[in-house]
């Protein structure tokens, strides 16, 4: 029942309208952020379908994400239903993944596996990979399973097999990791199972080596279209171009502009080459945005335009101008979370806007924590998207259980969490003999174990890892009884080794979490600042606690204000974002800055046009001037992005009091802000100087009290103030003057807590 005249002109672009009717032979559509591609890939499935080009099962689309094929799925049945087919079931649209093992479980006898194989996950293939590392007498603390992992999943990506590490042969390792992939792909075969990259992998191998699946295949699936082709990896387009060999009815949609995941394989290559891949092929581009905001859009294409890894699109919009973006120089990442925070107040209160209409996007999990502490402090509801957090992180747990332990050794909650972390070889059935004697002997777990050790409970090998753990627990007792908060969490760390294991596995993962220790170190800091003889160890343990339990609401089912990565941003649109620690070494990062050297640092350039263009309406990019790192204030340059944006689209804003003579408007060069920005924000303070060229503070936000200027004057007696960590107090107490002025403030829950004003970060409430 098919319809050649059918058109859908009418509701699509004529971009968008050439990408649907253009069905035959390769197609590579170049489509821009917010361009509509999901509404042109849909269409285009019905339009074959409708023209009776293919049957639905005889049309292939792939994409990166269940969510991602659902949508696909439902809108293009939506399609065919208004137009009289009622078949969609039958289409092919499912992600990658989900496409192999479909295509396995029917064909991987030929591979040598049954049918029944099972698939592992990552804890899964990392119990496999130390079972393996055992065998091999490989040791765990020199060489951990986790790196092996890593490598494994990585050389997959690759296409890279054990024999392939083997031949390569660059040194000493990987000897070592073709011995372990080797054992680790004959355990697999021996369970009949397959890790997530494998889904892949033997497909393609099954195609390379069985010419008649092949052919089937190559047969039935007469159009194939891929979503997101920028992020496909080396098996992925192996996949696509054996499927697409015969009929080369291929169409991939994608931007590399937005190609942002190397790390996990992605090859932008795929999506630069296609032409040379094939040589008829077709571009079609699609460069209407329909997301944005003019200022947006235009701001975002200056930014992007620096690259070379890119094809020639300009991304546009017949959006109204909006508002000009504002860039936010701040003194330091505190006060650069009290801004966005008070932004979002203001917006909220005068603007009439929902919670769940602001996102913060930042470059690292660990800069979530100083924005976490303002919106609690203030009570506004947020949610971590695709992350943790701060303090639920497993690496913070387990530090703030080993001081949980120096400060109360009955703390056995804390203590089963840390006697085997870093591993160092206690299982599980050694802790529960441990906990069952100390229970029949009714003692605290931590003295059980000595009795435990003296009656000789457990065997030789098992004794000695848990006398070792013991007497490193006893020293750090004794070691840490007159020190700070601080030196006592750098002592754990030196005794556990935590973070040189963290090093050695040397993936994305562990340096997040070395990321997330450092930034435990500058919490610990700041509190030791605000505090001052008061900062024990045992106060900062109460006040993470406090801060913990007031945070377990639940804000998914309430209007709350979404954090998360710039990575997990991709795909998402909100009308407000602000991005914060826009900041040369943080981002774009230390690592990318070196790689910049070498021309191969774009991809953190397209992670900020990422983070650009998910904003609707309103866009804040804010900058500290100094940052914490391991404790101490670093300096860093505004990020060099920022000097990449026009001035017509921005409204600068700076909160760093500068002398008088430092007062002048430049054009940026080699990449850099040089000149000190006047303020243009008029419902925050203004930093400006009088006729003698002193500060004048009128407006510098008088409600935050103990900053850098030393304002202490203004607390009084029975003031409510506020409190990052413990909320709103009342003043009970103000002792000595100046920089060394203490406050004592009552909290509702009776509490009395003493502060140094000048660190205290206290705002009038």
């Amino acid at each position: 029942m098919g319809n050649n005249n059918v058109n859908f002109a009418n509701e699509l672009n004529p971009a968008q309208w050439e990408a649907v009717r253009t069905t035959d032979g390769p197609v590579l559509i170049l489509a821009g952020a917010g361009s509509g591609k999901t509404r042109a890939l849909t269409y285009r499935i019905a339009y074959i379908v409708a023209t009776e080009r293919a049957r639905p099962d005889e049309i292939l689309a792939v994409t990166f994400t269940n969510k991602a094929a659902r949508e696909m799925l439902e809108r293009t049945g939506q399609l065919l239903n208004r137009i009289g087919y009622n078949s969609s079931e039958k289409l092919w649209v499912s992600t990658f993944h989900s496409s192999c093992v479909r295509i396995l479980r029917r064909h991987i006898e030929a591979l040598g596996y049954s049918s029944s194989f099972v698939i592992y996950d990552d804890s899964d293939q990392l119990s496999v990979l130390k079972k393996v590392c055992d065998g091999l007498n490989i040791n765990d603390k020199l060489y951990p399973a986790k790196n092996f992992q890593y490598q494994i999943n990585d050389a997959k990506n690759q296409f890279l097999s054990a024999n392939d590490i083997k031949k390569r042969n660059r040194g000493f390792m990987d000897e070592k990791l073709a011995n372990v992939f080797f054992a680790y792909e004959d355990e697999m075969k021996r369970s009949n199972a397959l890790d997530f990259n494998d889904l892949l992998l033997k497909t393609v191998h099954l195609f390379q080596n069985q010419g008649e699946i092949l052919d089937y295949y190559q047969e039935r699936f007469k159009y194939i279209m891929v979503d997101e082709y920028q992020d496909t990896n080396r098996v992925q387009y192996l996949l696509v171009q054996l499927l697409a060999k015969k009929y080369k009815n291929l169409c991939v949609v994608g931007d590399e502009d937005q190609s942002i995941y190397s790390w996990r394989g992605a090859d932008i290559t795929n999506i630069l080459n296609f032409e040379k891949d094939f040589p008829k092929a077709k571009i079609i581009k699609l460069e209407q945005n329909y997301r944005s905001t003019k200022n947006i859009v235009e701001a975002a294409g200056h930014v992007i335009k620096k690259n070379s890894e890119r094809k020639d699109k300009t991304l546009w919009t017949e959006n109204e101008a909006g508002s000009l973006i504002v860039v936010r120089e701040e003194v330091s990442e505190q006060e650069e979370a009290r801004g966005v925070v008070r932004e979002i107040q203001a917006l909220f209160r005068d603007d009439q806007r929902t919670y769940n209409e602001f996102a913060i996007f930042y470059r690292t999990n660990a800069q979530s924590r100083v924005l976490e502490d303002q919106l609690r402090s203030h009570q506004i509801p947020y949610k971590i998207v695709g992350g943790t957090k701060f303090y639920d992180r497993a690496e913070i747990k387990d530090m703030l259980a080993y001081l949980r332990v120096l400060v109360n050794q009955h703390d056995s909650v804390s203590l089963k969490r840390i006697i085997n972390i870093p591993a160092r070889g206690i299982g599980k059935t050694t802790i529960e003999k441990l906990e069952d004697f100390a229970t029949s002997k009714k003692l605290p777990f931590y003295d059980g174990i000595l009795f435990a050790l003296q009656e000789k409970l457990l065997d030789s090998g098992a004794t000695r890892k848990v006398l070792d753990f013991y007497e490193m627990m006893g020293r750090l007792v004794e070691q840490v009884k007159d020190m700070t908060a601080r030196d006592a969490y750098h002592a754990v760390l030196d005794a556990t080794e935590y973070v040189n294991k963290l090093k050695i596995l040397d993936t994305p993962e562990a340096q997040g979490r070395i990321d997330n220790l450092e930034e435990l170190d500058s919490a610990i800091t700041e509190f030791e600042k605000e505090r001052g003889e008061e900062a024990t160890l045992a106060a900062f343990l109460e006040e993470i606690a406090l801060v913990t339990d007031a945070d377990k609401h639940d804000v998914e089912k309430i209007n709350c204000v979404t954090l998360m990565t710039l990575h997990i941003s991709k795909g998402l649109e909100f009308p407000i974002v602000f991005i914060v620690g826009l900041e040369d070494g943080l981002f774009p990062s230390s690592r990318s800055l070196d790689e910049d050297q070498m021309g191969q640092g774009e991809e953190e350039r397209r992670l900020f046009y990422v983070g650009m263009t998910r904003a609707r309406q309103k866009l804040f990019l804010t900058h500290a001037r100094t940052r914490k790192v391991w404790g101490s204030d670093q300096m860093f340059p505004p990020s060099r992005y920022l000097a990449e944006i026009p001035p017509q689209y921005l409204e600068r804003v700076s909160k760093v009091i500068r002398p008088s003579a430092g007062w002048r408007s430049e054009s940026p060069e080699n990449g850099r802000w040089n000149s000190a920005w006047k303020r243009t924000d008029s419902r925050d303070a203004v930093n400006s100087w009088d006729e003698r060229g002193a500060p004048n503070y009128e407006d510098y936000g008088s409600s935050h009290l103990g900053d850098e200027r030393g304002s202490s004057d203004d607390l009084r007696k029975g003031m409510r103030v506020r409190h990052p960590s413990y909320g709103v107090g009342i003043v009970h107490l103000l002792e000595g003057f100046g920089d060394d002025q203490k406050v004592t403030i009552l909290f509702p829950n009776k509490s009395l807590k003493k502060f140094v004003v000048k660190f205290a970060r206290l705002e009038r409430a």
